[in-house]
């Protein structure tokens, strides 16, 4: 369980391995401000989005 920005942050109860949290630092948007499928800028949102679409590509990805 963690805060960011003084905010209560639940974490997920499955645990990620380092190589897979450093994979999603890589690709996922809201980390690279970018769609992993054709690096077209998705912008930001505050507070960021559970769903993720590219309108160039049609990239999707939805939080579970």
């Amino acid at each position: 369980m963690a805060y960011y920005a003084g905010d209560w942050i639940p974490q997920p109860l499955t645990v990620l391995q380092d190589e897979e949290r450093q994979a999603l630092l890589d690709w996922h948007p809201i980390f690279t401000g970018r769609c992993p499928a054709c690096e077209t800028p998705i912008p930001q949102t505050d507070p960021p989005q559970r769903e993720w679409n590219c309108d160039h590509c049609g990239w999707h990805w939805t939080k579970k």
